[in-house]
């Protein structure tokens, strides 16, 4: 099964890059993909099929990074936002990142005659290692650098794998104030080992991007089926002909018989979607624009929606599927956080009473990981400008 997903994944990049369609050479970084997916090809037909799962983390961000350019390639130049300029650039630094982790690869893999190791900085399946933004351009977090979630990520990975009677579907939503780490968990789990190998295909919407209208429906949706190997001109003649009930059966068609995980990040109050996701078609096979009805429901799919509104949660999922995530309450989490944040441009630092510093972090930011972080910035800030009661060590 390990070797099938690799192949897929494999399969699907290299469509994506196809010489037969003329407008992909229009898709940003064309080149850079295509010199990865020539290392790629090398890589796989010198490792042998035990060892072909050390690239499928580079696949799934590739693929990932390849669906962001094939749909800002629809824009022009003169039309692309800063937004899409600074998410271009995100993606060229990520390709370079990913080319030299492959050349590594391949030269480790020819000093070392097939004993293939995986550079412990690999690619993650995102398009970029969450970063902060814009929030579209990541879906991975480093997990050494997130501290206070180890029950809540132990409790959902339970849930989401656990065999039972709802093995049918699974629709589960994350609630929580904002900065609480909503997208932060929502990485975790999706970046699972064991999640990764229960689930394919995996798909993330960052759902601030999608608005009230259809052109940005249509464009969601779009980009889920790119990620699913979906042609574009086929897209476009299934919307030409029926319009965005069109895609979605589209999309139900690319998911139906497969256990996929769909996590759709920050819904909001303002977005139109907000029936129960785990509507089924009527009787009569009747589509309309429910975005539920692209969901197939039969085969163990499973979506996670994150949300800062609890009435928007109990919309899409039902009051029983709500998981409500609570402040830090560990001041050794709340300190590590902070640590961490502080710690970026200096190894080390003493303030003249680092309990009562500990105490006014925790009491101060409420247990919220984003305040903690602002906190850490600031106090970053005072080191570097040598404030006093603080000695550094430089590095």
């Amino acid at each position: 099964m390990a070797q099938e997903i690799e192949q897929y994944l494999m399969a699907k990049f290299q469509a994506g890059l196809g010489g037969k369609d003329k407008g992909s050479s229009k898709i940003p970084m064309f080149s850079q993909f295509q010199e990865i997916k020539t290392l790629l090809e090398e890589i796989l037909r010198s490792l042998a099929p035990a060892n072909q799962s050390n690239v499928r983390e580079k696949l799934y961000c590739l693929n990932n990074l390849l669906s962001e350019c094939q749909m800002l390639s629809e824009k022009r130049y003169i039309f692309r936002s800063p937004e899409d300029l600074l998410t271009i650039n995100k993606i060229r630094l990520k390709l370079k990142q990913i080319k030299k982790e492959l050349k590594e690869m391949k030269g480790s893999k020819m000093a070392s005659n097939g004993n293939v190791s995986q550079p412990n900085n690999a690619a993650s399946p995102s398009g970029d290692a969450h970063t902060s933004k814009p929030r579209s351009a990541s879906r991975s977090v480093d997990a050494f650098k997130v501290h206070g979630f180890n029950d809540d990520v132990t409790t959902l990975e339970r849930l989401l794998l656990r065999q039972g009677s709802d093995d049918g579907f699974k629709a589960i939503a994350i609630v929580g104030a904002n900065g609480i780490g909503k997208t932060t968990l929502c990485q975790l789990i999706f970046n699972k080992p064991e999640v990764k190998g229960h689930f394919l295909p995996r798909i993330w919407v960052c759902m601030s991007e999608c608005h009230d209208d259809d052109d940005d429906k249509k464009a969601i949706i779009k980009r889920m089926l790119f990620s699913l190997g979906v042609e574009e001109k086929t897209m476009n003649s299934v919307w030409d002909s029926r319009g965005l009930e069109g895609l979605l059966c589209a999309l139900y068609l690319q998911l139906v018989g497969k256990r996929y995980l769909i996590v759709f990040d920050d819904a909001r109050e303002t977005d139109s979607w907000h029936e129960q996701l785990n509507s089924k078609l009527t009787g009569d096979g009747k589509w309309d624009q429910k975005f539920a009805y692209g969901l197939p429901k039969g085969c163990g799919g499973t979506v996670i929606v994150s949300t800062r509104n609890e009435e928007v949660a109990k919309g899409l999922v039902g009051e029983k599927n709500l998981y409500r995530l609570l402040p830090l309450s560990d001041p050794e989490s709340c300190w590590a956080i902070f640590k961490d944040s502080v710690k970026k441009d200096v190894r080390e630092f003493n303030h003249s009473n680092l309990e009562d510093l500990k105490m006014e972090v925790k009491m101060k930011c409420a247990g919220i990981p984003l305040a903690i972080k602002m906190m850490g910035e600031i106090m970053r800030k005072q080191i570097s400008e040598g404030a006093a009661g603080i000695q550094t060590h430089q590095p």
